[in-house]
């Protein structure tokens, strides 16, 4: 079996500071933060993105923690500041939706179907987006709706509850 990924203590060895994240964080306060992100989002071709993610189902929560997790890999704030602007953000794009007319969902669990074909169907929409899209120039706005297509189909199934097993197990 091959692994792919780094070796361990490969770290030791790497160049220092080779990635934005290691460096000095651009924003280090919440306001200039939460002004990056209100500028980002006001940009049309991002704000179409948004809402069309939304108008799909995928829930505010995780659209703003992908947009939050990419300005922490790009080196503009640190992860802490990711967490503190979450909610913030996360009202700001329901505030977006709720002007547009768009039936959102805030949390993942509002995302879930019962209807495994429903959110297959919108999975598959989403993807064939971005794949048009790739084929020109992706803008912003796309940047983000692919990070939310990774996020969302990385997420865990719902496991089943297992029967008890063992020696103490009822039957």
């Amino acid at each position: 079996m091959m692994i792919e990924g780094p070796v361990p203590g490969q770290s030791l060895t790497d160049e220092p500071k080779a990635f934005a994240w290691e460096q000095p964080p651009h924003l280090n306060d919440e306001e200039s933060v939460f002004d990056y992100y209100v500028e980002k989002m006001s940009d049309e071709e991002v704000t179409d993105n948004l809402l069309g993610m939304m108008d799909l189902g995928m829930p505010i929560s995780i659209v703003a923690d992908s947009m939050l997790s990419k300005g922490v890999m790009d080196g503009i704030h640190t992860i802490d500041m990711k967490l503190l602007m979450k909610d913030k953000l996360g009202k700001v794009m329901k505030d977006m939706a709720e002007e547009a007319g768009i039936n959102y969902k805030l949390t993942l669990d509002d995302y879930r179907d019962r209807d495994s074909e429903a959110k297959t169907k919108r999975m598959n929409m989403l993807a064939t987006k971005l794949k048009i899209r790739n084929k020109t120039k992706m803008d912003a706005g796309d940047v983000i709706q692919q990070q939310v297509v990774e996020d969302i189909s990385e997420e865990p199934m719902e496991a089943e509850e297992a029967a008890p097993q063992g020696l103490m197990a009822k039957e």
